[in-house]
This record gives C-alpha cells, structure tokens and sequence, in this order.
C-alpha cells in the first residue's frame, strides 16, 4: 500500500444531510470593551469579502456589487490594475456624487468612481506592527483624533508594502454598543470643499 493510500485511510467523509427548509445567515456579534485587544476587531482583508472596481465604473453599479457582496468599502483600481483609491458606501449614497454632478453641470449618472473615490495620495493608514498591540480604545482615539470612519492597516514584508486590514467604525461601535462620537466626519468638509473647487 502506498504512502498515499495509507494517508487516505486515515480520514472519513462527514456525514451530510438535506435541508428541508433555508437555513438563516449567520451574524457576526462581538462585544468588546476599550481595554480589549483591537486585533479581533480588525477585519483581516486576507480573509474577507473584497471588491475591487475600476475608476471608470459608475457609482450605482459599484454600489450594487458592494451591496451583493455584504461590504461597505470597495477599493478602486485604474487603467493598469493598480490601486488608486478607494470608495464607501456612505460616499456613494451622500452628498459627495451630487455636489461632484453639480459643480460639473452632469447628471449623477454620468459620474465615475474617479469622480467621487478618496485618492490613494489622501489615505491616512497605520502600520500592522503599532496596530498589533493596540486596545480597542486606541483605535477609538485614532478614528476621533482625526475624523475617520475606516482605519486602513498596512504591512511591510520583503519591503513591499501592502493592505492588510481595516477597522470600521461602525463594526467597533457594534462591539462596544455605543457610539464612538456623534460625528466622526471631520474631513467631510474638506473633502465636499476639495470636490467642488476640482
């Protein structure tokens, strides 16, 4: 018998069984207090969900595919595949597209994620090395300290630098059951301003 036969026998089928009626979804509910480790409440982009659109594609399109995949951020690729910004879904459906088509004298369905994305250029992003030992409260104090809905985590391996995680505002205010400030959009008007004036 060979090695591989062997190893075979080693394991067994699991037993299956029909359904009779849909089973429901799963939730995802983890409470965390300000002392906790914040890795847990990283979602580790190896492992979840990612949409990637390119600047060309239009805004309700995008959102759909956002929508259908259960995300609220999806990031934008350009002409070569690369990385040049990102997008959420609060910017798809705020003010954001609307100011952009009126400044531009388009209808809102003319415009692209190039017209409405956050530049790679204008992310603020932590590195995975300072997230690893951080609380919950320190992400807390880093999302007030400057007016952050998502918190992008990077690492650096073999000098490449790359996306590793983010942490969402709206996934920590779940986890902790209050909410982290009444508005966490202190650059949304910079933003609406640097919109209006492109």
């Amino acid at each position: 018998m060979s090695e591989a036969q062997q190893q075979a026998q080693r394991f067994r089928p699991v037993p299956l069984s029909s359904l009779s009626q849909a089973p429901s979804l799963p939730q995802l509910k983890r409470t965390a207090r300000l002392d906790d480790r914040a890795i847990p409440l990283l979602t580790d982009l190896r492992f979840s969900p990612l949409v990637v659109a390119s600047d060309r594609d239009g805004l309700d399109q995008t959102l759909h595919v956002m929508l259908r995949a259960g995300v609220r951020m999806a990031f934008v690729s350009g002409a070569q595949g690369e990385l040049v910004g990102m997008v959420t879904a609060d910017t798809l459906m705020g003010e954001r597209p609307v100011l952009r088509a009126l400044a531009h004298n388009v209808h809102r369905q003319e415009l692209s994620l190039a017209d409405v994305m956050t530049p790679l250029t204008h992310w603020e992003v932590a590195d995975m090395q300072a997230v690893r030992h951080a609380r919950v409260g320190d992400i807390v104090a880093t999302l007030r300290e400057h007016g952050l809905r998502y918190l992008l985590v990077t690492e650096v391996s073999d000098g490449r630098t790359s996306l590793r995680g983010v942490f969402s505002a709206k996934r920590l205010e779940s986890a902790l059951g209050e909410p982290i400030d009444a508005d966490l959009h202190a650059h949304s008007f910079a933003e609406l301003e640097s919109v209006l004036v492109r």
